[in-house]
Protein backbone atom coordinates (compact mmCIF):
# COMPACT_ATOMS: atom_id res chain seq x y z
CA UNK A 1 0.00 0.00 0.00
CA UNK A 2 1.22 3.48 -0.87
CA UNK A 3 2.23 5.62 2.12
CA UNK A 4 1.00 9.21 2.28
CA UNK A 5 3.60 11.73 3.40
CA UNK A 6 2.50 13.77 6.45
CA UNK A 7 3.09 17.06 4.60
CA UNK A 8 0.86 15.93 1.75
CA UNK A 9 -1.83 14.78 4.15
CA UNK A 10 -1.89 18.18 5.92
CA UNK A 11 -2.05 20.01 2.59
CA UNK A 12 -4.88 17.75 1.42
CA UNK A 13 -6.79 18.42 4.67
CA UNK A 14 -6.40 22.18 4.19
CA UNK A 15 -7.73 21.92 0.63
CA UNK A 16 -10.70 19.86 1.81
CA UNK A 17 -11.50 22.39 4.56
CA UNK A 18 -11.28 25.33 2.13
CA UNK A 19 -13.49 23.54 -0.39
CA UNK A 20 -15.97 22.60 2.33
CA UNK A 21 -16.36 26.22 3.44
CA UNK A 22 -16.93 27.30 -0.18
CA UNK A 23 -19.53 24.60 -0.82
CA UNK A 24 -21.25 25.10 2.54
CA UNK A 25 -21.40 28.87 2.06
CA UNK A 26 -23.28 28.26 -1.20
CA UNK A 27 -25.56 25.40 -0.13
CA UNK A 28 -25.70 25.82 3.64
CA UNK A 29 -24.24 23.41 6.15
CA UNK A 30 -27.27 21.15 6.45
CA UNK A 31 -27.74 20.86 2.68
CA UNK A 32 -24.10 20.06 1.95
CA UNK A 33 -23.05 16.44 1.61
CA UNK A 34 -19.65 14.81 1.46
CA UNK A 35 -20.49 14.04 -2.18
CA UNK A 36 -20.90 17.79 -2.86
CA UNK A 37 -17.48 18.50 -1.37
CA UNK A 38 -15.87 15.64 -3.30
CA UNK A 39 -17.45 16.86 -6.55
CA UNK A 40 -16.15 20.39 -5.93
CA UNK A 41 -12.64 18.99 -5.44
CA UNK A 42 -12.94 16.58 -8.36
CA UNK A 43 -12.24 13.52 -6.19
CA UNK A 44 -14.23 10.52 -5.09
CA UNK A 45 -16.25 10.60 -1.88
CA UNK A 46 -14.08 7.73 -0.66
CA UNK A 47 -10.99 9.93 -1.02
CA UNK A 48 -12.52 12.44 1.43
CA UNK A 49 -13.15 9.69 3.96
CA UNK A 50 -9.40 9.01 4.05
CA UNK A 51 -9.06 12.40 5.76
CA UNK A 52 -12.41 13.07 7.48
CA UNK A 53 -15.16 10.75 8.73
CA UNK A 54 -17.92 13.35 8.28
CA UNK A 55 -18.62 16.98 7.52
CA UNK A 56 -18.91 17.53 11.29
CA UNK A 57 -15.28 16.43 11.62
CA UNK A 58 -14.36 18.89 8.85
CA UNK A 59 -16.08 21.69 10.81
CA UNK A 60 -14.23 20.77 14.01
CA UNK A 61 -10.90 20.85 12.17
CA UNK A 62 -11.87 24.12 10.52
CA UNK A 63 -12.59 25.69 13.92
CA UNK A 64 -9.17 24.56 15.18
CA UNK A 65 -7.51 26.10 12.13
CA UNK A 66 -9.45 29.35 12.60
CA UNK A 67 -8.20 29.78 16.15
CA UNK A 68 -4.63 29.21 14.99
CA UNK A 69 -5.15 31.76 12.21
CA UNK A 70 -6.57 34.34 14.65
CA UNK A 71 -3.63 33.87 17.02
CA UNK A 72 -1.10 34.26 14.20
CA UNK A 73 -2.76 37.44 12.90
CA UNK A 74 -2.91 38.88 16.41
CA UNK A 75 0.80 38.20 16.96
CA UNK A 76 1.62 39.80 13.60
CA UNK A 77 -0.37 42.92 14.49
CA UNK A 78 1.27 43.27 17.90
CA UNK A 79 4.78 42.66 16.56
CA UNK A 80 4.31 45.20 13.78
CA UNK A 81 3.47 48.10 16.10
CA UNK A 82 2.36 47.61 19.71
CA UNK A 83 1.74 51.37 20.16
CA UNK A 84 -0.31 51.79 17.01
CA UNK A 85 -3.33 54.10 17.00
CA UNK A 86 -6.12 52.09 18.71
CA UNK A 87 -8.74 53.23 16.19
CA UNK A 88 -6.55 52.01 13.31
CA UNK A 89 -6.18 48.65 15.08
CA UNK A 90 -9.98 48.55 15.64
CA UNK A 91 -10.63 49.14 11.91
CA UNK A 92 -7.97 46.60 10.87
CA UNK A 93 -9.75 44.00 13.01
CA UNK A 94 -12.87 44.52 10.91
CA UNK A 95 -10.93 44.47 7.65
CA UNK A 96 -8.96 41.32 8.59
CA UNK A 97 -11.70 39.26 10.20
CA UNK A 98 -15.06 40.31 8.73
CA UNK A 99 -15.95 38.43 5.57
CA UNK A 100 -18.24 40.77 3.63
CA UNK A 101 -19.71 37.84 1.74
CA UNK A 102 -23.16 37.45 3.25
CA UNK A 103 -23.18 33.73 2.40
CA UNK A 104 -20.08 33.13 4.55
CA UNK A 105 -21.60 35.15 7.37
CA UNK A 106 -24.81 33.12 7.08
CA UNK A 107 -22.75 29.92 7.28
CA UNK A 108 -21.12 31.27 10.45
CA UNK A 109 -24.51 31.65 12.14
CA UNK A 110 -25.63 28.24 10.92
CA UNK A 111 -22.52 26.73 12.52
CA UNK A 112 -23.11 28.68 15.74
CA UNK A 113 -26.56 27.07 15.92
CA UNK A 114 -24.97 23.62 15.55
CA UNK A 115 -23.01 24.19 18.78
CA UNK A 116 -26.25 23.60 20.68
CA UNK A 117 -26.63 20.11 19.19
CA UNK A 118 -23.03 18.96 19.00
CA UNK A 119 -21.10 18.82 22.30
CA UNK A 120 -17.68 18.56 20.63
CA UNK A 121 -18.26 21.60 18.41
CA UNK A 122 -19.79 23.44 21.40
CA UNK A 123 -16.75 22.75 23.57
CA UNK A 124 -14.31 23.80 20.84
CA UNK A 125 -16.32 26.94 20.01
CA UNK A 126 -16.53 27.95 23.68
CA UNK A 127 -12.78 27.44 24.03
CA UNK A 128 -12.11 29.53 20.90
CA UNK A 129 -14.42 32.27 22.16
CA UNK A 130 -12.67 32.42 25.52
CA UNK A 131 -9.26 32.63 23.80
CA UNK A 132 -10.55 35.41 21.57
CA UNK A 133 -11.92 37.36 24.56
CA UNK A 134 -8.63 36.93 26.46
CA UNK A 135 -6.57 38.02 23.44
CA UNK A 136 -8.64 41.20 22.98
CA UNK A 137 -8.80 41.83 26.74
CA UNK A 138 -4.99 41.68 26.91
CA UNK A 139 -4.66 44.12 24.00
CA UNK A 140 -7.14 46.57 25.55
CA UNK A 141 -5.33 46.37 28.92
CA UNK A 142 -2.02 47.14 27.17
CA UNK A 143 -3.56 50.12 25.42
CA UNK A 144 -5.01 51.30 28.74
CA UNK A 145 -1.59 51.15 30.39
CA UNK A 146 -0.22 53.36 27.60
CA UNK A 147 -3.23 55.71 28.05
CA UNK A 148 -4.20 55.18 24.41
CA UNK A 149 -7.80 54.25 25.27
CA UNK A 150 -10.18 55.00 28.11
CA UNK A 151 -9.03 53.62 31.44
CA UNK A 152 -12.37 53.77 33.24
CA UNK A 153 -13.77 50.57 31.68
CA UNK A 154 -12.96 46.94 32.37
CA UNK A 155 -10.88 45.52 29.46
CA UNK A 156 -12.86 42.27 29.48
CA UNK A 157 -16.12 44.20 29.15
CA UNK A 158 -14.69 46.07 26.16
CA UNK A 159 -13.54 42.76 24.63
CA UNK A 160 -17.00 41.23 25.02
CA UNK A 161 -18.56 44.39 23.55
CA UNK A 162 -16.23 44.24 20.55
CA UNK A 163 -17.15 40.62 19.82
CA UNK A 164 -20.85 41.40 20.29
CA UNK A 165 -20.70 44.37 17.91
CA UNK A 166 -18.78 42.27 15.41
CA UNK A 167 -21.40 39.50 15.48
CA UNK A 168 -24.19 42.05 15.12
CA UNK A 169 -22.53 43.59 12.08
CA UNK A 170 -22.17 40.12 10.56
CA UNK A 171 -25.92 39.71 10.92
CA UNK A 172 -26.52 43.15 9.38
CA UNK A 173 -24.33 42.14 6.44
CA UNK A 174 -26.57 39.12 5.87
CA UNK A 175 -29.61 41.40 5.98
CA UNK A 176 -28.16 43.73 3.36
CA UNK A 177 -26.26 46.53 5.12
CA UNK A 178 -23.41 47.42 2.77
CA UNK A 179 -19.69 47.28 3.54
CA UNK A 180 -19.16 51.06 3.67
CA UNK A 181 -21.98 51.51 6.18
CA UNK A 182 -20.68 48.62 8.31
CA UNK A 183 -17.14 50.03 8.27
CA UNK A 184 -18.38 53.54 9.15
CA UNK A 185 -20.49 52.28 12.08
CA UNK A 186 -17.63 50.05 13.29
CA UNK A 187 -15.26 53.04 13.41
CA UNK A 188 -17.84 55.10 15.31
CA UNK A 189 -18.43 52.28 17.80
CA UNK A 190 -14.67 52.09 18.28
CA UNK A 191 -14.49 55.79 19.12
CA UNK A 192 -17.28 55.44 21.65
CA UNK A 193 -16.20 52.19 23.31
CA UNK A 194 -12.50 53.04 23.39
CA UNK A 195 -13.13 56.67 24.41
CA UNK A 196 -11.24 58.13 21.45
CA UNK A 197 -11.83 61.79 20.62
CA UNK A 198 -11.37 63.15 17.08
Amino acid sequence: MLKVLPEYKEEAKKRIIEASVKVMSEKGYSQTTMEDIAAYLGVSKGALYLYFKSKDEIIVESAKNMQLHLSQLHRMQMTASPTKDPLDVWIKILDNFMPFDSKINALYFELVAITQRDPEINKLSAKNLEKEIEMIEHEIASQQQMKLVRTDADPRTIAVALISFFSGLRLMNILGLDRDEIRKRWAEMGRIVLGIKD
